[in-house]
């Protein structure tokens, strides 16, 4: 049976994905709807630009299809960078949206994993009441978690002693 601290954990957790989710979809929506917005921009920019070159008359052409042509390159390779960048920031929406739940499982897996639920958020005293329901590897998983971290003097003590008993 879980505890409150864990329940409310959980909703905690639950809630956090749920609007980091959120947050992803909006932004790519945003970056979709940008991405549509340009594409329509670069399809009329290059309408514009082979209007412009069949409109040339044939004696300015011979002149000025150097320039012309040098300037549709740049314009096309300017269109191509800008909508590659594009394609990259939709694909890095996409990528950071469907890492979020992994992000939060590894993190469930994590605390899954550790001998006792909601550890960070006990006191020293509802610590101890826990310690005898441990086996000697679990004690020394949450001695070695205790001494990276709160370094309690109290707890450290009390795992020292169980760990050199046997439990």
């Amino acid at each position: 049976m879980m505890d409150r601290n864990a329940s409310a954990r959980m909703d905690r957790g639950t809630e956090g994905a749920q609007a980091e989710w959120l947050s992803a979809m909006q932004s790519l929506a945003e970056q979709i709807q940008k991405q549509q917005q340009y594409s329509q921009q670069m399809i009329q920019e290059l309408t514009n630009t082979y209007m412009q070159l069949l409109n040339t008359p044939g004696s300015y052409l011979t002149g000025q299809a150097q320039q012309q042509q040098q300037s549709f390159q740049q314009q096309a390779q300017d269109q191509q960078q800008s909508f590659q960048q594009m394609t990259q920031e939709v694909l890095g929406s996409y990528s950071k949206l469907f890492n979020i739940p992994i992000s939060y499982a590894k993190e469930g897996l994590r605390d899954a994993q550790f001998p006792i639920e909601g550890y960070d958020e006990l006191t020293v005293e509802e610590v101890s009441g826990r310690l005898d329901a441990l086996s000697t590897e679990e004690l020394r998983k949450v001695r070695d978690y205790e001494e990276r971290t709160k370094k309690r003097d109290t707890i450290l003590e009390q795992l020292d002693r169980k760990i050199r008993s046997g439990s």
